[in-house]
């Protein structure tokens, strides 16, 4: 069983993708097995892995169809075929250590979603996509058999915020000191 812990903060520059980067290296380095997944549409963590470890581009994974949004779109797009795992791309200096990259389209399905989580009850072809985000998640983690997945959120409250798993991790300033 995968645990999912998703870092969110309502402020954006308070450090969640560095936190979620280094949490996984160093899981990863424990020995655990460890994707790190960019649900944030701005990429950063998607950049930082890449700058870090890959010869990629991320426009090459664009094309590729290796991102979180290929891996929903049959669920999002009315694609023909079931959902599947992604092929993550991997490290040199940390084996354990995966990234399912984001993609700056997955904000296209924010509106999606909450219309299917609106009208599920109503329309049986929407039922599935509340669930679309988990079950990819969940066939990705088992295709690496990761034992956790990172979770580097936007800082938006939109429905696919909302539908990521909800162990979240909130990272907040101290509070100021007395007298200051």
């Amino acid at each position: 069983m995968v645990s999912k812990i998703a870092l969110f903060n309502h402020e954006a520059g308070l450090g969640k993708t560095a936190i979620t980067f280094n949490l996984g290296w160093m899981l990863a380095s424990k020995g655990k097995r460890v994707i790190l997944l960019d649900a944030d549409p701005q990429c950063h963590l998607t950049e930082m892995f890449l700058s870090f470890f890959a010869q990629t581009e991320l426009e090459e994974l664009y094309h590729k169809n290796q991102n979180i949004k290929a891996g929903l779109a049959p669920a999002f797009e009315a694609q023909p075929h079931l959902i599947r795992a992604v092929d993550c791309i991997g490290t040199e200096g940390q084996e354990r250590l995966y990234l399912l990259p984001g993609h700056v389209g997955l904000a296209e399905y924010e509106a999606t979603l909450a219309r299917a989580k609106e009208l599920s009850a109503s329309l049986e072809t929407l039922k599935n996509l509340p669930g679309a985000i988990t079950y990819l998640l969940n066939q990705t983690a088992q295709k690496y058999s990761a034992g956790y997945i990172l979770i580097d959120m936007s800082p938006s409250l939109g429905a696919i915020t909302l539908s990521l798993p909800n162990y979240s991790v909130t990272h907040r300033r101290a509070p100021p000191k007395r007298g200051s």
